[in-house]
Parts: structure tokens; C-alpha cells; sequence
């Protein structure tokens, strides 16, 4: 039998997909696909009939794509995504995470937006089984989740994105999309308090190249400028946020305007996680970091929390999907309640 696991984003669509033989269960797939929904949504039912061949049995999805701006509201973005999937995968069993388990199509028609942004849903029930108390830091490409668990449960009432951000539960920063010129306001350039450019000239993928936190691969988005991924393109882009270019400042001046935006990118961190800590007073933290970056570590030590990685359990690629692994995994405790946890087969 075939699971997979699917992550329907606003900008990538993940997957993993599982092969249950007896009491056994092991990942033999995953994958992170560039789909920017605000461009063009039809490629998603495109990459879906390429993942049709593959004979799934069963697939648990998902769904944060319904905040993308093709949409006019959640609720007709989880109503296209669902149908598209249901269409697609006819002759698969189809079950859609929300914050009341898995859910079958009828479920999300009446219930649109317990579906929404259900992904740290699944996560949760993966990263229960390394810690059962913990907060757990999801920095994925566009976004950071800090979810507070106890006894393997939510241990905070907040599920909506909304409720969420205003808790410090999700934070609007991460490893490649994220506006540079949305971190900070102004950075320090020659002893000189100086603004940024409000506009979309450098993102955090270029700041993590310069940092070499990332490589050239794993610059998944598109550039700014539609322009190269090399570090000296990205140094370009970057120049441009104090309106300069490279003929204007030296490398030693680039070295300092992003190593100012790190620090500033942790500080959105830390002020979520700490709002967390001490609503819950939780001391471990385990970690899954987009490209295995050590932001989040960072943060959660400065705070004087204990860390834990994720892929410690997982390789960084399959850490990469970790929300699809847990769907897969929210399946299985329903299911097949007799087989181990993923997180110790894999």
C-alpha cells in the first residue's frame, strides 16, 4: 500500500509518499515543488496528474494555498483546492488534516476553514514522538511556526493564522521569500542610521547565500530580479535596499548590510518564541529548519532553551516535507495503530 503525504503551499507543493508492507512502514519519496499559486494555479492540477501515475492508495493533505492572492477568500481557495484534488485522484482514498484530525471531503464543504492552514497540525503529530513536551520551530521558506506542545496535544487554543500570529504561534519570516525591506527599517551604514528601500529588491534567500547558509540549489523561488542565484547576483540585489550598487559598496559593506538583516530576522524569531515560552513555560524546543539553517537553534539558545534537531531522526531532505511525513503519520495512528512511528523507521 501507498500513502502519500501532500502540502498544498502558496509558493511549493511537498510530498512524501510511504510503502506499508505487514507492520512495517518506510518513505520512499519526496519532493518539494516551486508551484507559485498567484502566478498560475492550473500547474498545480499539472504536477497532480504527473503524481496520479504513482498508484496511491491513500493521500492526506494539507491546504495553506487558500491565503494566495488568486483567491478572493479562504473559503473559495479550500473549495478549488479540495475539488482539484478529489478530481484528480479519483480512485484514491482522500483525507484532508484539519484541527479535528483527518477529514473526509464532505467535512471540508461544510467546514472550509478547519481546513485552512492545517499544516503544523500534522507536523504536531509527528514531533510528538521525539518530545511529548516541547515547543516545536518550523522555519520553512516563507514562514516560522512555534508550536507549544504538552502531553503530545496543542497546548495553546489558537488555530487560525490570524489567532496564531498575534500569539507569537506564527511568525511571517522565512528562509527564502521573505522581503528584506519587511525585516528591519533602517540598518546601520557607516556609523549612519540608514532607511531601506520599501521595495521588493533582495529577499532572505539572497541574505542566506551571502551567509552561505543556502546553496544555489536550494534557492528554490524565483529572484527579484529574475536574475542569477550566485552569490554575487544576490550581492547586487542586496545593494539595491540602500538604493547603491556594487560599484558603491565594497564587500566588507555587504558583510555587515546582511549580517545586520540575520540578526534582525532573528529578532522577529525570538520575539514569537518568547511569547510562547512564557505563556507555556516549555524548556525544550526541537527544531526543523529549512536547508538545516541554525537560525532557529540560535534563537532558541540566546533564550537559554534546550535544542533538539529534527534531523537527528530525519535526513535534512525528508526534514524538508517533515508536515507531509506527519499527515502520513496521522493516518497511520488511525489505521494501523500496531506500526512504529515514522520518526524511528526512518
Amino acid at each position: 500500500m501507498k500513502i502519500m503525504g501532500i502540502d498544498i503551499g502558496g509558493a511549493n507543493t511537498d510530498i512524501s509518499i510511504a510503502q506499508i508492507e505487514e507492520n512495517d512502514v518506510e518513505i520512499i519519496e519526496n519532493e518539494k515543488k516551486y508551484i507559485p499559486m498567484w502566478k498560475n494555479r492550473k500547474k498545480l492540477r499539472t504536477y497532480l496528474k504527473t503524481l496520479n501515475k504513482k498508484e496511491i492508495d491513500v493521500i492526506c493533505a494539507t491546504i495553506t494555498a487558500e491565503l494566495s492572492d488568486t483567491y478572493t477568500t479562504k473559503k473559495e481557495g479550500i473549495a478549488d483546492i479540495t475539488k482539484t484534488l478529489i478530481q484528480e485522484f479519483p480512485q484514491s482514498k482522500i483525507k484532508f488534516v484539519t484541527h479535528d484530525g483527518l477529514q473526509d471531503y464532505t467535512y471540508t464543504q461544510e467546514n472550509p476553514l478547519k481546513v485552512a492552514a492545517q499544516n503544523w497540525v500534522a507536523t504536531l503529530n509527528l514531533v510528538k514522538h521525539i518530545q511529548k513536551d516541547c515547543i516545536f520551530i518550523d522555519m520553512g521558506t516563507t514562514t516560522t511556526d512555534i508550536i507549544p506542545i504538552k502531553n503530545s496535544q496543542k497546548a495553546t487554543p489558537y488555530y487560525t493564522d490570524l489567532d496564531r500570529l498575534i500569539h507569537g504561534e506564527l511568525v511571517y519570516t522565512g528562509m527564502l521569500r521573505t522581503n528584506l525591506a519587511t525585516i528591519t527599517q533602517t540598518l546601520n551604514y557607516q556609523e549612519h542610521d540608514t532607511p531601506l528601500a520599501s521595495e521588493l529588491f533582495a529577499i532572505t534567500a539572497d541574505m542566506h547565500i551571502v551567509l552561505e547558509n543556502i546553496t544555489p540549489q536550494q534557492y528554490t523561488c524565483n529572484t527579484p530580479d529574475n536574475k542569477g542565484k550566485d552569490t554575487l547576483s544576490c550581492k547586487r540585489r542586496i545593494s539595491r535596499l540602500l538604493c547603491a550598487d556594487l560599484d558603491m559598496l565594497n564587500d566588507e559593506d555587504i558583510t555587515s548590510i546582511t549580517t545586520q538583516l540575520y540578526n534582525a530576522q532573528k529578532e522577529q524569531i525570538k520575539s514569537g518564541l518568547k511569547k510562547v515560552t512564557e505563556k507555556t513555560d516549555l524548556k525544550d524546543v526541537v527544531i526543523t529548519n529549512y536547508a538545516d539553517c541554525k537560525i532557529t537553534e540560535e534563537v532558541a539558545e540566546d533564550l537559554g532553551l534546550n535544542t533538539h534537531q529534527i534531523t537527528d531522526y530525519l535526513t535534512t531532505e525528508k526534514s524538508n516535507v517533515s508536515t507531509t511525513i506527519g499527515a502520513i503519520q496521522m493516518y497511520l495512528e488511525e489505521e494501523y495503530p500496531n506500526i512504529k512511528a515514522i520518526i524511528y523507521n526512518n
